[in-house]
């Protein structure tokens, strides 16, 4: 073997459906071989698989730390909030600090205040990461939570039906690449 357990448990948690919750202490584990499912269950004295590695050998195996990985980012996900940006101090182009506040450009989500540098004389706004995005940062949010928290795509996706988002499953997934990728790179 290659990789190590840890590492291969991060590879079937980067995996799209691999892990599924079961209820808040049970996790359902796609067998890399695609043999099947394992149950990784917490218990008082930690995690424990349903495996033949984890049953007879006694190791964290890698659906253990795959489910770890999986449970850390979605606890990283439910305490990161997205701040609004109330301050700018030097311009995004040349980094002068010599910019106004020079009016504010118009959208259907809100307005986005403008920028102008006087020196290099451009203007910007600041990316929050939700511009040219046709739902709003709070349904886009709200499908993340659901997501991380345990729901399928598709349950996401019929569960923001309920608060008047007509999206499919699919867009969910875009959402959840779209934004983990941008997690990754800050992080």
């Amino acid at each position: 073997m290659s990789n190590t357990r840890q590492e291969q448990g991060e590879l079937i948690a980067k995996a799209t459906g691999a892990i599924k919750r079961i209820n808040e202490i049970t996790y359902s584990v796609i067998s890399q071989s695609g043999s099947g499912n394992y149950e990784v269950h917490s218990t008082q004295l930690g995690w424990v698989c349903s495996c033949p590695d984890h049953k007879f050998r006694g190791v964290q195996c890698k659906h253990i730390h795959a489910v770890i990985v999986s449970f850390a980012l979605r606890k990283e996900v439910e305490i990161r909030r997205i701040e609004p940006i109330l301050n700018i101090q030097n311009c995004i182009y040349c980094k002068s600090i010599k910019i106004v506040k020079d009016g504010l450009r118009y959208n259907k989500r809100g307005d986005i205040q403008k920028f102008n540098c006087k020196d290099c004389s451009k203007y910007f706004t600041i990316n929050i990461g939700f511009e040219k995005m046709k739902h709003n940062p709070q349904g886009i949010t709200t499908a993340m939570q659901l997501y991380f928290s345990g729901e399928s795509l598709r349950n996401t996706a019929r569960s923001l039906k309920l608060i008047g988002m007509d999206i499919t499953h699919q867009t969910v997934y875009n959402w959840i690449d779209k934004y983990t990728g941008l997690m990754n790179k800050c992080f």
